[in-house]
This record gives C-alpha cells, sequence and structure tokens, in this order.
C-alpha cells in the first residue's frame, strides 16, 4: 500500500495521531499530531515494524499487532505519569477480505479532559457575563420607582431577570412597601410577554363577596344586579399577559381552590356560564405574610402554595440597602420638582438622617415623606428641622464634624463600589457622573484619611 502526499497533507490535518502500517505491520506513515503526542518523531518510524518497538519496549502493547491477530478493531489504553493514551487500530481490507494495511489513531485523554475543563470554565465565564450583560440591560429598561444600586438589590434584579423569559410562577416575599409591585413590572418588561397586558390586583382590597366574580367574571343575568353584558374578570384581561396577584396571603380559601384549578387546567367557566374559557396568564404573586405559617394554621393551602413558590424573590428592607436610599432620594426629588415646579435639594445634614432612619414603611414611606418635604421647603433645601419628630429623634445632638465624617465615609464606600463594579478609574467616574481627575484625587484622599492598607 502507498500513501501519496495528498494523504500525508490530509493526515497532518487531523488533531488525532494516525499511524499507518501494511499487513505485515510496517509502518508506513505518522503524522505530524502523532510525534506530538508521543514524542517520536515520524522519520524515525516510517519502515520499521511495529514488532520492534514492542520488543525494545517503546511501547508496552501494540493494538496494531492485535488487530493483524485478530482480524478486529481493537482499543488500548496505555497510560504513563504525563499522558493517558488511547490506540484504537482499525483494519482495512481488499476485495480478497485480506488486510492490506491497519490505521492506528492516539487520542491522550489526559489532554483532552484539560481541554475539556477549560472548554466548561469558559462557559461559566460566559454565563457569568451573560447574567451581567442581561443585569445591564435590565437597568435600561425604565420602570417606575426600580431604584437597584445596592449590592443587594442588584442580586434581585439578577434573580428576577433569569426567570423573566420563562413561564415559571414567581413569588415576591418582603416586607409592606419594599417595591414588590415594582419587581414584578420588571419581570412583566422582561419576559416575552412584554407587549401584553399587565394587570395588578390587590388580594386584600376586594370584598369576598365580590372576588370570584372579579377574578373569573360573569355572564349577562348572573345575579342580581350584574351588567347587562357581562363582564370579563381578571383572568381574561391578562389573556396572554402577567397577572399580579398581590397579598396572595389576604386570599379566601375558597378562592383559593379555584385559583389552584385555574392554574392547573388553564381553562375556567364566568358565573352563569356554561362555556369554558382559556385562559394563557403568567402569575407573579406577592405577600408581606409568613405564608408557612399560614399554611400550618389551614388558612393558606399547601397545594396552592407550592404551586406559587415556584421561584421566590426576597426583597430586603431599606433599611438594609442603605446605598439605595441616596439614589432614592434624587429620583423623588427630581420627580416631584417637575410636578410641583419646587427646585427641592437636600442638605448633607438632612440626608445623613435619612440614611440612618430605620424605614419601617420602606419605599412607601421614604416616597410620602420626600413628597411633603418637597411642599412644605418654600426656601428649596430639606434641613434636619424638616423632618418629623419621628426621624430625627436622637439624632438632632450629632455634631457637624461626625456628620461631614460620616458622609465622606459614606461617599468613599461609594468610590470603591464603582471602581470594583466598572474595573477602571474612567468608567467609575462616568457611572458616578464626576471626571475621572476628581474620582483619583477623592479616592487618594479618603484612602490616606481612613488609612486604608493595601499591603
Amino acid at each position: 500500500m502507498v500513501v501519496s502526499k495528498e494523504w500525508d497533507t490530509l493526515l497532518d490535518l487531523i488533531s488525532d495521531g494516525v499511524i499507518i502500517t501494511d499487513h505485515e505491520g510496517t509502518i508506513l506513515k505518522a503524522n505530524q499530531a502523532y510525534e506530538r503526542i508521543v514524542n517520536r518523531k515520524p522519520v524515525t518510524l516510517v519502515g520499521k515494524n511495529i514488532r520492534e518497538l514492542v520488543e525494545d519496549e517503546t511501547i508496552p502493547e501494540s493494538s496494531t499487532l492485535k488487530v493483524l491477530q485478530t482480524r478486529q478493531k481493537v482499543t488500548l489504553f496505555h497510560e504513563n505519569t504525563e499522558k493517558d493514551l488511547v490506540y484504537t487500530g482499525t483494519p482495512m481490507f481488499n476485495e480478497q477480505n485480506e488486510i492490506v494495511a491497519v490505521v492506528n489513531c492516539v487520542r491522550d485523554m489526559r489532554e483532552l479532559n484539560e481541554l475539556k475543563r477549560t472548554v466548561t470554565e469558559i462557559k461559566q465565564v460566559n454565563q457569568e457575563y451573560r447574567e451581567q450583560l442581561d443585569y445591564l440591560r435590565g437597568r435600561e429598561i425604565k420602570i417606575e420607582g426600580l431604584i437597584a444600586e445596592s449590592r443587594e438589590m442588584q442580586h434581585v434584579l439578577t434573580l428576577a431577570t433569569k426567570v423573566a423569559p420563562l413561564d415559571s410562577a414567581v413569588m415576591l416575599r418582603g416586607e409592606s412597601g419594599v417595591g414588590k409591585e415594582v419587581i414584578a413590572k420588571f419581570i412583566h418588561s422582561r419576559s416575552k410577554r412584554a407587549s401584553e397586558a399587565f394587570i395588578r390586583v390587590n388580594c386584600g382590597a376586594i370584598p369576598e363577596n365580590l372576588m370570584e366574580s372579579e377574578f373569573f367574571g360573569y355572564e349577562a343575568g348572573a345575579f342580581t344586579g350584574a351588567n347587562k353584558g357581562g363582564k370579563p374578570g381578571f383572568f381574561e384581561l391578562a389573556d396572554k399577559g402577567t397577572l399580579f396577584l398581590d397579598e396572595i396571603g389576604d386570599m379566601p380559601q375558597e378562592l383559593q381552590v379555584k385559583l389552584l384549578r385555574v392554574l392547573e387546567d388553564s381553562e375556567f367557566r364566568r358565573i352563569g356560564g356554561v362555556k369554558t374559557v382559556q385562559s394563557d396568564v403568567r402569575i407573579i404573586a406577592a405577600t408581606n405574610q409568613p405564608l408557612e405559617e399560614l399554611v400550618e394554621q389551614k388558612k393558606f393551602r399547601k397545594d396552592l402554595y407550592y404551586r406559587l413558590q415556584v421561584y421566590p424573590i426576597e426583597i430586603p428592607p431599606l433599611r438594609e440597602r442603605t446605598a439605595d436610599i441616596p439614589h432614592l432620594i434624587e429620583y423623588y426629588l427630581n420627580k416631584f420638582r417637575e410636578r410641583y415646579g419646587t427646585p427641592t435639594r437636600i442638605s448633607p445634614e438632612a440626608g445623613f438622617i435619612l440614611l440612618r432612619y430605620k424605614w419601617p414603611g420602606n419605599i412607601r414611606e421614604a416616597i410620602n415623606l420626600l413628597e411633603r418635604l418637597a411642599i412644605i421647603c418654600s426656601n428649596g433645601e430639606i434641613l434636619p428641622e424638616h423632618l418629623p419628630r419621628e426621624i430625627t429623634d436622637g439624632l438632632r445632638q450629632i455634631k457637624p464634624a461626625y456628620f461631614k465624617e460620616q458622609l465622606e465615609s459614606i461617599e468613599f464606600q461609594e468610590l470603591q463600589r464603582a471602581l470594583k463594579q466598572h474595573g477602571s478609574t474612567r468608567k467609575a467616574a462616568e457611572s458616578l457622573q464626576m471626571s475621572k481627575t476628581t474620582f483619583i484625587r477623592k479616592l487618594k484622599k479618603y484612602e490616606w484619611q481612613f488609612k486604608v492598607d493595601h499591603s
């Protein structure tokens, strides 16, 4: 058998090591990959017989010889301190069913496994980049009141971004006023249902005797006082879109049963109706109640709990994400400035007091307070004396020097956070809307001031 130059070129393009012998075991060709894997130059092999390599213990055993003996495909494993080699010999027959050549392929499994690990690591890095990109893209979506500069809220948005494209049920947990509806709208805006309806239902605000008709609608004449033409319910109005069930813990048990049936069967009937209505609705539920305790007390159905708790997201209270407070203040003061035409700003002392406040009513309380301050502060600046007593009690005696130190500490933390997040002083400065020179000057000043140790 003759191996042409064209075959030489083709074999050298293959990443596996290839060695070809004739019917007697004489080596006809070894490609460049074979040299790399077994560390033997092809010119030193061609013309030799495989039996010679076995006899001088260059190789412990030969799959080629076993192929010549058995006339079948043979695979052998050779291990040493550096490589885990797999040899696979395959016979080639002529028309008389005689072996004319043996093609032996060799692979370094240790090398392949290392490549596999590298590919896996690259995939993991790419996944992290995709999540970061999704998060950054998510920030571009303008949702009214969405403030997520803190690490805690960035984590919430990352979780929300992951589940948004899916149709899985989402359960938003957190205290009253933390912004569960804002996160629900964010999820809807990032979903494939974004162009369809987003219907919010406060389960605690609907009279119990009207809940079924509000959720499922009714036909004409279904009951006394019903509209002549009937009325669609929330499930019909939200068809192809998202139904946000706020305060789900306040839903009566009788309605819980019917809600579960709709979620399982994707269909329902209007009150007084006989026609089945198909339901294609994505459910996002929210509560500030301990549903697990309600389940134990038989006040909330366990099967409905598990149906809604597919993907829980815990939204932290405002006191646990203080990095959001300055941005929240700025956002709403700008909003009220546009609404009322009052150029309101907040003094550093008043801002620091609001940072120290625990905000039991969370964002809802903050919005209410900022709107009130925007109205009453006719001089255009919010000072500590403008703040209500429940906020300033215990904080009035703080010395101005302490205010300054604390404010500078907060600013230093923001500079460090921006630098860590963006990776360069230029990008970090841009994110904080300051020049690179100012950013570096302040960072160096605070590092010296707070004696940061870089060792």
